[in-house]
């Protein structure tokens, strides 16, 4: 118990070190909230975790389709408006795309 008011202590001050604003309660109490740091929000991870997901989903795709029924589906999206164009950039088969294609279709069978 010692040691979880410790480190919840130590987290406080690390994040009022970092600057903070004092604000008045209704009730009289005077309060220090550390101020929000746009870093702190978009970590490494956070952006990692969407951009793994959509390797995954594309890959599945990929698996499901095959890779020339896959590479037909984007050459049709080049052919389309300027939307579906920036589409088919995104939605090529990349470096990352095709090994993890080849893994779901192992797993698949």
């Amino acid at each position: 118990m010692f040691d979880e008011r410790y480190r919840r202590v130590l987290k406080r001050h690390r994040q009022l070190s970092r600057g903070y604003v004092t604000k008045l309660q209704k009730n009289g109490v005077i309060v220090h909230k550390p101020i929000a740091h746009v870093r702190e929000a978009m970590s490494f991870s956070t952006l990692l975790l969407p951009f793994g997901i959509l390797f995954v989903l594309k890959a599945a795709i990929v698996t499901v389709l095959g890779e020339d029924g896959y590479r037909q589906q984007v050459d049709l999206m080049r052919e389309g408006g300027f939307i579906e164009q920036i589409g088919a950039v995104f939605m090529q088969i990349d470096p990352i795309t095709a090994p993890l294609a080849q893994l779901l279709s192992h797993i698949i069978g």
